[in-house]
């Protein structure tokens, strides 16, 4: 029904979109939500989301989206953007505990034996960094954008007494530094961060690493492409995977989660008005965009089934 829907919406618009569900289900009833919240609707979309809690009641995604939409119709877009309290319980907690215990981990064995220097590209605040460290790492170069990440990072280094150099920018900043041009590294690493570089940036900054990293190793998610979030297919899987990505938090924290990080997320997809800031796709492209670049090998490892999808580590050579 969900492909009647959307050729409908397409055709003809929301009310006649609607009109194809004689008597929706609760997917259904979120999908239209979906499609109001695309098309600037925001009351529409909290009374479609509405009517899916009220037809579901004990799943949480459907509570969880009509307590979004009905804030967004009350406060506007712009009151509920992803918060930092919301990411933070979201990322420390849940499935993300074990995939940063497998991330670290697998990082840690593919780190040369004798000493060396590494490059970490986004390390944020050393999430996955810090649980990876071995004897063998001299120093430690870590390239984060985010002032107060990068703080709590280099803290943790200088704490256990790494030898390291910060630097606050983008790879993309990295890259263009012209006091980098020369440096090169034994290993280099970005965990979870270059799908947020737009696509036509990649090919030179990949280029860029082959040629500053004897060993790059890139951890992302086999993840479907975001390009067109509304489509049935992806608007399926998006709400099958966060009703999963929901489950893994219960009490306060899942409301906190829910609001504070996964809800913005979920509906982002269908703002038409938002700019862009991610662009997943599955990891044969990664592996395909890393053999372009120049790398001679790319092996691949699973780290962890995660909820939205599975994650893998490549080791580029």
């Amino acid at each position: 029904m969900l492909e009647r829907i959307w050729d409908r919406h397409r055709a003809a618009g929301l009310d006649e979109a609607a009109a194809v569900a004689a008597a929706p289900s609760p997917e259904e009833l979120c999908y239209l939500a979906m499609l109001a919240f695309a098309d600037d609707r925001a009351a529409d979309a909290a009374a479609f989301a509405a009517r899916a809690a009220e037809a579901s009641p004990g799943d949480p995604l459907f509570r969880a989206a009509a307590a979004h939409l009905a804030r967004v119709a009350r406060e506007g877009k712009r009151n509920v953007y992803v918060s930092a309290e919301g990411f933070a319980a979201f990322i420390r907690s849940g499935g993300n505990v074990a995939l940063y215990r497998e991330t670290s981990a697998a990082l840690a064995g593919q780190y040369p034996e004798a000493p060396f220097d590494l490059l970490d590209i986004g390390a944020g605040d050393g999430m996955a960094l810090l649980p990876a460290l071995t004897p063998a790492v001299r120093r430690v170069t870590v390239a984060e954008p985010a002032a107060p990440l990068l703080e709590r990072c280099a803290a943790a280094l200088s704490a256990r007494g790494v030898g390291f150099e910060a630097f606050s920018g983008r790879f993309q900043d990295l890259a263009a530094d012209p006091g980098m041009a020369s440096r090169r590294w034994a290993v280099g690493q970005a965990t979870f961060c270059l799908h947020a570089i737009a696509p036509a940036e990649r090919p030179a900054l990949l280029r860029w690493a082959r040629d500053h990293c004897d060993l790059l190793l890139i951890a992302e998610f086999d993840a479907p492409r975001m390009d067109e979030a509304l489509v049935p297919d992806i608007a399926r899987h998006v709400l099958e995977r966060y009703r999963e990505g929901l489950a893994e938090y219960s009490g306060a924290e899942l409301d906190t989660v829910a609001q504070g990080f996964l809800m913005p997320v979920l509906f982002g997809y269908a703002d038409r008005g938002a700019t862009r800031t991610t662009f997943e796709h599955p990891i044969d492209d990664w592996a395909a965009l890393l053999q372009e670049a120049g790398f001679a090998r790319v092996e691949r490892r699973l780290l962890h089934r995660y909820w939205w999808a599975p994650a893998w580590l490549l080791a580029a050579r």
